[in-house]
């Protein structure tokens, strides 16, 4: 029997073992193949919401999903922690004990946000990173909030989402608008990068507007540590900012098990192929989603597109079959600009993102992508994704 083992219940290892499940559907049947997904939480969480809990005060329970509710009959499901990957030996280790032997590998086992790695973060700070009811504890500080400075700084990269720390600042303003005490507060933006977005032709978008909208952005700032008894940021160039709300955008490392199997790099992230997504080394292990040190958007929108890929070319081994894809490093991730309107980040490996200016459509595509999630786990809206993203590339690149 082909033993197909996922593991991580997130974006990535969720969609690929649906897909991977029907294509090998009469394999299963069959007992020639199986596919297992295991994930150390019986629960999946919608992440991309966390923004919408921590700046419209959404409930965070509406984004929360019982793991076993969205996978295929036929996939195995098993929650358990994995403790020990060994690509050598081809067997994982878990938390109970138990050894899973495999032949093939998908490693969706994400990244972790991890405040602590900052002196003095973790004491001072609030972040939309660690779930959607740490999201739930900004918006409940923002409604006790009446003047003073909100500082939203960068802790580290690479993180989640490129685009909601951005984001995070149009929402801020938006927020306290609606509120009627803007000219009492003061909002500024401390970020590592050379512009208030990594991309350059997206920071031209949206520096116009966080300048109309009086948001203080502080670039190259790296953050050294936080002075929580002073309400102080400090900056390893040296500068220092106070605050009266922090929130911050914590330093990401990969998965534990990634660290502790030594598979990873220093910080735990899998070395992969770019576009086939194979571990290094290895034509039997593939590494989706935030897992990879693969230079590109740490999001759901990659997650989902390498899955696709990883799932067939898998698929594709098990059956012995020809005609692996690969992955052309395509983004596609929304920014919220306030005021009911979005832009999209998009590009590929040979195609950076180009300017697009904020519209009401684009609002309301996010949002529809939003409704979709669900579905979209199961395998069930593969083609309207794939003609959606062959339109927006034009000539599929």
């Amino acid at each position: 029997m082909k033993n197909v083992l996922v593991l991580g219940g997130g974006t990535g290892g969720t969609l690929a073992a649906n897909l991977l499940a029907r294509r090998l559907a009469k394999q299963i049947r069959e007992g020639r193949a199986s596919v297992m997904l295991l994930s150390d939480s019986t629960e999946h969480v919608f992440q991309p919401a966390n923004l919408e809990v921590a700046f419209h005060g959404a409930d965070p329970s509406k984004y929360v999903r019982k793991q076993q509710s969205l996978l295929k009959g036929n996939v195995k499901f098993l929650a358990e922690k994995a403790e020990r990957i060994s690509l050598q030996d081809r067997k994982v280790v878990t938390d109970t004990g138990r050894e899973i032997d495999y032949e093939y590998v998908v490693i969706a086992t994400g990244s972790v946000a991890d405040p602590s790695l900052t002196p003095g973060l973790a004491e001072s700070s609030y972040n939309f990173h660690t779930g959607p009811w740490n999201a739930a504890k900004i918006w409940n500080a923002l409604n006790r909030f009446e003047r003073g400075k909100v500082v939203l700084v960068i802790a580290g990269v690479p993180h989640k989402c490129p685009p909601a720390p951005t984001e995070a600042m149009f929402l801020l303003d938006d927020y306290f608008r609606k509120r009627g005490i803007r000219e009492k507060v003061e909002l500024t933006f401390l970020t590592p990068y050379p512009h208030a977005y990594p991309a350059k032709p997206i920071a031209e978008v949206v520096e116009p507007l966080l300048e109309k909208r009086n948001v203080n952005v502080m670039t190259f700032f790296n953050i050294d540590g936080v002075d929580p008894a002073k309400g102080r940021v400090y900056s390893m160039e040296g500068d220092e900012v106070g605050y009266d709300l922090l929130i911050a955008v914590p330093p990401h490392r990969g998965s534990p098990v990634a660290i502790a199997s030594e598979i990873g790099d220093r910080e735990g992230w899998i070395p992969a192929d770019k576009h086939t997504m194979q571990v290094k080394d290895y034509d039997d292990a593939f590494a989706v989603g935030d897992a990879t040190n693969i230079p590109i958007s740490k999001s759901g929108v990659v997650a989902h597109l390498q899955a696709g890929i990883v799932a067939h070319n898998v698929a594709s081994m098990v059956l012995g079959v020809d005609g692996l894809k690969r992955y052309n490093g395509r983004i596609n991730c929304p920014l919220e600009v306030g005021g009911g309107k979005a832009l999209f980040v998009s590009g590929t490996y040979t195609r950076p993102p180009s300017p697009m200016q904020p519209t009401r459509i684009r609002y309301w595509m996010k949002k529809s992508f939003a409704s979709l999630y669900w579905q979209m786990l199961k395998g069930r809206l593969e083609p309207l994704f794939d003609l959606y993203f062959r339109e927006e590339n034009g000539d599929g690149s």
